[in-house]
């Protein structure tokens, strides 16, 4: 699975980056700046895109979101294959893994 972490400031997404690895080797995770979320999803193709309420807005199709509100406490809009935003207040590490573990079982699903 391809996970695209474009959160700010820098910090939070290499430690995302480093703890999901850690949790997960066999994924692909890519870090990237919130204004070069674009170019870079438009690169890499992710199946999950983690990044800030701010981050540029992207032109492909992207499965699942976790958009992390940082002025609001860590609350997160979390999609999941296109379905409507839920919100999770003050998203852990445990809810972004189950996030994950869904985006996978729908693309393994087909």
């Amino acid at each position: 699975m391809c996970i695209l972490i474009a959160t700010a400031p820098l910090m939070y997404r290499q430690t995302l980056s480093r703890v999901l690895q850690r949790h997960r080797p066999h994924d692909e995770v890519l870090i990237a700046a919130p204004d070069a979320l674009d170019h870079e999803a438009s690169l890499f193709h992710p199946h999950l895109i983690v990044c800030n309420d701010n981050a540029s807005e992207v032109q492909v199709s992207v499965p699942s979101w976790v958009v992390i509100r940082f002025h609001d406490g860590m609350d997160a809009s979390v999609s999941i294959n296109g379905q409507a935003s839920k919100l999770v207040h003050d998203i852990g590490m445990e809810d972004l893994l189950g996030v994950i573990y869904e985006t996978e079982r729908l693309i393994l699903r087909g």
